[in-house]
């Protein structure tokens, strides 16, 4: 008979202990009514490394210097919902008036390269969405020089979206027209599967970035950038501090695009302009 793990208990100086950990190391911030998320996500951790209490899991976090486990506990406690083609309006915006912008400015400079940064990619949704709007958008995507940056926190997630492998419940609302031609069907042990082609794989380089950083291994600068639905788990210092340095990478004329539930911090609002909900351009 299998025994079932008894659950550790969190008490609230250490659970104030790892709030405090989990927001230096991501910038995750978690309130008074996280208690029990935080010890059901966590508790698996602890079994894996043999402790028996959230009082020895923190000392090991912090005398350790173990950064692999750091980033274990941000992957258990990041949350990865995502969909193709979530939030559309988005992605209709590209398609009939960014694009079409970005690439009018592209041939008065002579230039075919274009440049965007998912930097939420989450396990691979909204770049591969984004990468097929681009796709769709273009005659002739050969002609042009087109890299999708993304870029997500959580290993766990990356790896999923690097496989680019997804069911059949995860791919339906992406049209029927756009899945036979960007995606292979396959069939297993696991059922039906979907993974994304090469043709569209190729435009894309993923890469681990925690937003907290304070250099970034890349220069940009970006003519559009997708930071959705991450900022609500940031505080409002946070969240200025990330904008900024979205902006900073952001092209001059360049386009912003948030979660419509999220707001741009106050201070930014007139830095930008406001073209539709969530949806922003910088100025240049």
């Amino acid at each position: 008979m299998e025994l079932i793990a008894k659950p550790v208990p969190l008490g609230e100086a250490d659970y104030r202990a790892l709030v405090k950990l989990i927001y230096e190391a991501s910038g995750i911030s978690l309130g008074d009514n996280k208690q029990e998320l935080v010890k059901t996500r966590l508790g698996k951790r602890l079994r894996a490394l043999g402790l028996d209490s959230y009082r020895e899991y923190i000392r090991y976090l912090s005398e350790a210097g173990d950064d692999q486990e750091l980033m274990l506990m941000i992957n258990a406690i990041s949350t990865n919902f995502t969909s193709f083609y979530r939030e559309r309006q988005h992605f209709d915006f590209l398609l009939r008036t960014a694009l079409p912008e970005i690439v009018r400015k592209k041939q008065a400079a002579r230039s075919r390269k274009l440049r965007a940064w998912c930097a939420a990619a989450s396990s691979g949704e909204e770049p591969y969405t984004l990468a097929l709007t681009l796709l769709e958008f273009f005659d002739d995507p050969v002609a042009w020089d087109i890299k999708l940056l993304a870029t997500d926190i959580s290993t766990k997630v990356l790896s999923q979206a690097v496989r680019g492998l997804y069911p059949l419940e995860r791919v339906k609302t992406v049209q029927p027209v756009l899945l036979e031609r960007y995606f292979e069907r396959l069939a297993g042990e696991e059922g039906v599967m979907f993974r994304v082609t090469d043709e569209v794989r190729r435009h894309i380089v993923f890469r681990r970035l925690n937003l907290m950083d304070r250099v970034f291994p890349f220069s940009g600068p970006f003519d559009f950038i997708s930071c959705r639905n991450v900022m609500i788990y940031f505080d409002p210092p946070t969240q200025e501090a990330v904008v900024e340095k979205l902006l900073r990478y952001l092209a001059p004329g360049g386009y912003l695009l948030i979660g419509h539930s999220e707001n741009l911090p106050a201070a930014f609002r007139t830095r930008v302009e406001v073209l539709a909900p969530a949806t922003y351009r910088k100025p240049g």
